[in-house]
């Protein structure tokens, strides 16, 4: 058998030189607004990490060591990035940092189990303004890789509000049948039924993107996400290429007590949602 294991790709000469020219592109954006690399440890001590990871610590690949602690192989960057700001960075705040490494999960319905990310975080005291600097910057690394098909969805924990138990149920199992209508798309106007997406249009530029969206059937997970959330998707690959949000709950659960909001691109998503252009 010359097969590799479930959810895991060889990546030939061809395909590294492309994603070393995206990977350079999208690392020349976030450099410009003060982004540092940083390189986390593929390996993680579930203990320390577990409760930063929420729902994400049923995807975890575990094992042990030779004294019988439980290690995990490194399920996300943004709860590393918490446990080094809490731990070595918290006198530095606020920090920029990005990445592009793999992270690894259990993921029967996608099949993926090494995933490589690139992604970016600011930690510290954030403003709505920092917030929309996130977006905007997503929309130009989108630009700068040449990405041509794509929307960003916005979405924040208000408009779940509105909803049942039924209905939420339904919107996390990604299942519309309990709703009498689709959940509505807008911008401007879609925003100003609620009050903090209210906010973040009356205070910034974002209709000047016309690619990006109010989703009022977006869900994230909002013991994970406290604020503004959104994902990148390409309606001709019909995939998401990234998600990302507002995140102080991770913090919080390093005793760290500041904001944070952070972006991640699948690479391998992104590549081929170019490949398809």
């Amino acid at each position: 058998m010359t097969h590799v294991p479930l959810g895991l790709r060889d990546y030939l000469p061809q395909d590294i030189q492309q994603r070393e020219t995206i990977i350079k592109k999208m690392a020349d954006v976030v450099k410009q607004s003060g982004y540092q690399r940083i390189i986390t440890p593929t390996i993680e001590r579930f203990d320390l990490v577990r409760t930063g990871l929420g729902t994400l610590s049923n995807q975890c690949i575990m094992f042990f060591d030779g004294g019988g602690s439980r290690l995990v192989l490194r399920p996300d960057h943004t709860t590393a990035i918490a446990r080094i700001s809490s731990s070595r960075l918290s006198h530095e705040l606020p920090i920029k940092l990005f990445y592009h490494d793999s992270v690894f999960r259990k993921d029967p319905v996608l099949g993926e189990t090494e995933i490589y990310q690139f992604g970016f975080e600011h930690i510290g005291s954030l403003s709505i303004f920092d917030e929309l600097k996130m977006i905007h910057m997503v929309s130009k690394i989108c630009d700068a890789v040449g990405l041509k098909d794509y929307q960003i969805h916005l979405a924040h924990p208000e408009i779940l509000r509105q909803y049942g138990d039924d209905q939420l149920n339904a919107l996390r199992q990604g299942n519309l049948i309990p709703f009498n209508e689709l959940p509505r798309i807008g911008q401007s106007e879609l925003a100003s039924e609620f009050e903090y997406l209210g906010q973040l249009y009356s205070k910034s530029n974002l209709n000047e993107l016309d690619n990006v969206y109010i989703n009022l059937g977006l869900y994230k997970d909002p013991a994970y996400y406290n604020g503004v959330y959104f994902d990148v998707v390409s309606s001709a690959y019909g995939k998401v290429l990234g998600s990302g949000g507002r995140y102080d709950s991770v913090l919080n659960s390093f005793d760290l007590n500041a904001n944070a909001f952070g972006f991640a691109f699948r690479l391998h998503y992104l590549e081929r949602a170019l490949d398809q252009q």
